[in-house]
């Protein structure tokens, strides 16, 4: 009885551990600027700043692709850059099938990529500008400014393997359906916690430019 007293009191430390290091991690990340306009029952209507994103365009399922555009994107900013500079980590990860931009109205979740890509972004910290920041030393790292945007957004807990994603994005466009909003672009997934967080504390949403 006593050894199941100690291993359970050691599983609720660890465990508690886990927690408060799974939240601590990011609790100081800066994240894109927005302004909540509206919140619905399942998600919220935000007004986007603009912002920078250094991004790459790989190949493979969603695991593997954010693996792979992982990699590249933290070689550039943990000195993988001209100046050899260190950028600090921010919050989300962003990653989006890769298609050509066209207006349109939902559903659209499900539509297969038409290159059979995904685009995994890093936004960058807002202190620089396309011209203060480090120029990558890899050739598939670009730089961009996103303009600003409205964005409705999906807030889910938990993993974000490739069906919860596609589960997700199809509640999304079931509920903008309903609301008669219209989708501008591709859906993209956003997770703002390392893969070894605390399930129950993870941030994970679905975003997607509406008018």
């Amino acid at each position: 009885m006593r050894i199941l007293i100690i291993i359970l009191l050691v599983t609720a430390i660890l465990l508690t551990i886990w927690i408060i290091t799974s939240y601590l991690t990011v609790k100081n990340l800066e994240e894109p600027k927005y302004t909540v306009i509206s919140e619905e029952s399942w998600y919220e209507i935000r007004e986007y700043e603009s912002y920078i994103v250094a991004e790459v365009e790989v190949s493979w399922d969603q695991s593997v692709a954010l693996n792979s555009g992982f990699r590249l994107l933290a070689g550039y900013i943990f000195w993988g850059n001209t100046k050899g500079d260190s950028i600090q980590m921010t919050a989300p990860v962003l990653e989006t099938e890769s298609s050509e931009k066209i207006t349109m109205t939902v559903p659209v979740a499900d539509t297969p990529s038409t290159t059979g890509k995904r685009i995994v972004q890093f936004s960058m910290p807002s202190k620089y500008t396309l011209e203060t920041l480090p120029i990558p030393n890899s050739d598939q790292v670009t730089l961009k400014e996103v303009p600003g945007k409205k964005i409705a957004a999906l807030r889910y807990t938990g993993w974000a393997s490739e069906k919860r994603v596609q589960t997700k994005k199809q509640k999304l466009t079931k509920l903008l359906e309903e609301e008669t909003i219209n989708i501008i672009w591709e859906m993209t997934s956003a997770q703002y916690n390392p893969p070894l967080s605390f399930p129950l504390t993870r941030r994970n949403e679905i975003l997607v430019e509406i008018p």
